[in-house]
C-alpha cells in the first residue's frame, strides 16, 4: 500500500492506458451484419458503347436555336385611279420639316443605383441620355435594349432601373432616397 501512496500518478496513468486499450479492442463499433452488395451500374447495350446519362441527352434541347418569327406580309395596296384633271399643273413642295427640338441636357445616368461608368456609357451609346426615356420604357423596349447590353443583361429588371428613373424624371428626390437610399449627387 505504501507503493501505491508514493506512486499514485503512475498507477493512474497505467489504469487510463488499460481502459483505452480495452475500449479500442472490444468497444469499437463492428458491422452488425454482412455487408450488403451494391447494385452494379447497368451494362451498355453494345460492349464498346459508353453509358450516357439521360441528362446529357437532354442537354442539346436546352440550347436549341430560336427560330425567327415569320414576318407578316403587308396586304397589297391598290393604286387609286388618278384622273388627269386631278393632277395639279405645278408639283407641290412639302413644307420644310419642323426644326428638331433643342437637345435637352443629358441626365447623369450614374445616379441610378446599379449604373456605373461602363453601363452609363453603353446606354449613352444607344441614345439613352434622359431619365424620362428610361421611365417611359415598355416591356418590348426593355427586351430590345436588354439584348444589346451584353455583360449587363438583366440589370434593368434586377436593379429596377425603370422605377428609379421615374422618381428622378419627376424630380422626386425624397421618394427616390426613401426607397433606394442616398442619391450620389444632384440630378
Amino acid at each position: 500500500m505504501t507503493w501505491l501512496q508514493e506512486n499514485w500518478i503512475i498507477a493512474l496513468v497505467g489504469l487510463v492506458v488499460a481502459v483505452v486499450l480495452l475500449w479500442w479492442r472490444f468497444g469499437r463499433a463492428r458491422p452488425t451484419g454482412p455487408a450488403l452488395p451494391t447494385a452494379e451500374p447497368p451494362k451498355p447495350a453494345k460492349p464498346l458503347e459508353p453509358v450516357k446519362p439521360e441528362i446529357v441527352a437532354a442537354e442539346a434541347a436546352r440550347f436549341k436555336p430560336i427560330e425567327p418569327r415569320p414576318r407578316p406580309v403587308p396586304p397589297p395596296v391598290a393604286e387609286p385611279a388618278v384622273e388627269a384633271a386631278a393632277i395639279p399643273a405645278e408639283p407641290t413642295v412639302p413644307p420644310p420639316p419642323a426644326p428638331a427640338p433643342t437637345a435637352a441636357k443629358a441626365d447623369n445616368l450614374q445616379l441610378l443605383k446599379g449604373v456605373g461608368p461602363k453601363l452609363g456609357a453603353l446606354l449613352n451609346g444607344l441614345g439613352i441620355t434622359r431619365f424620362q426615356q428610361i421611365a417611359d420604357w415598355t416591356d418590348a423596349d426593355v427586351a430590345r435594349i436588354d439584348a444589346q447590353l451584353g455583360a449587363f443583361q438583366g440589370r434593368i429588371a434586377r436593379d429596377n432601373l425603370i422605377d428609379q428613373a421615374s422618381y428622378l424624371a419627376r424630380g422626386d428626390k425624397a421618394g427616390f432616397e426613401a426607397k433606394y437610399g442616398a442619391l450620389g449627387g444632384e440630378p
